[in-house]
């Protein structure tokens, strides 16, 4: 199970800081979310800033890591310009790149496009067909490293993960514990699914408090708590998992250092 976390700060030094000592340990993967409007959850280096230009800025500081996007909101970009900075990523990265892409979340973000809610899934479909056709033709510049262009995750609900399973694509689910995520990842093995990913929120203690992102999915507790989760989704066929740490500066970098000390070389 390969394992990544979001270089998330309060601010650049400490964003700087958190990737540097997240890859020093061996984490060997960076990703970002993405998001068009201000929020107070997702606020400047936090997520607020636009996850290509931070991903490509990453690329450059840790040239060996992997860096990804979870998930790029079809809907609401210019496939063109997504396919162009997609090659651009793969071929700085070389071919370490992940696209992974969603239907959306936000509805404000939908309408600011046009996009009314109950169509997204529509629009999703037909962006996704475009984006991949795009990727794998020979018009726009540049011409991805990776043939074909970089590896395509689709992330969201369940109508999301069936049509992973249909396109012989990797699938990354969200913001659920082992035991919640147990029957998901059963539903997609009988889809005939393949790469199963999972992105987590995960935070070294129990004082996570109320109302802080999502807090009953938070993966909270003691290094022996952390490992046993860990280790479960291991069990349940997760390939790839993405950390969120903490839910401020010093609770991600004590959530970091009992994971690169006391988690990781035991798992």
């Amino acid at each position: 199970m390969r394992l990544g976390v979001s270089p998330y700060g309060s601010d650049r030094a400490e964003t700087i800081a958190f990737a540097d000592a997240a890859v020093a340990g061996g984490i060997d993967a960076l990703w970002l979310g993405d998001g068009m409007f201000r929020r107070p959850d997702f606020a400047g280096w936090r997520g607020g800033l636009e996850s290509m230009v931070e991903l490509a800025w990453f690329s450059g500081r840790h040239p060996a890591a992997r860096i990804g996007i979870t998930a790029a909101v079809l809907p609401v970009r210019d496939m063109d310009w997504l396919v162009r900075q997609a090659a651009t990523l793969d071929h700085l990265t070389e071919g370490r790149f992940v696209l992974a892409v969603a239907p959306g979340f936000w509805a404000d973000e939908l309408a600011y496009r046009g996009v009314p809610p109950d169509e997204r899934g529509r629009r999703f479909r037909e962006c996704l067909d475009e984006l991949r056709a795009s990727l794998a033709g020979e018009v726009l510049s540049p011409e991805p490293f990776t043939p074909g262009g970089p590896p395509i995750w689709l992330a969201g609900a369940s109508e999301t993960m069936r049509l992973a399973a249909r396109l012989g694509l990797p699938y990354q689910a969200s913001r659920a514990l082992p035991a919640e995520l147990a029957p998901l990842a059963a539903r997609f093995r009988d889809l005939g699914g393949g790469v199963l990913a999972h992105r987590i929120y995960v935070e070294a203690g129990t004082a996570v408090p109320d109302g802080v992102q999502v807090a009953r999915h938070v993966l909270a507790g003691s290094a022996e708590q952390l490992l046993d989760g860990l280790a479960r989704y291991r069990e349940l066929g997760v390939a790839d998992l993405s950390m969120v740490l903490g839910h401020d500066d010093p609770t991600a970098r004590r959530t970091l250092d009992v994971l690169l000390t006391d988690v990781l070389p035991r798992l």
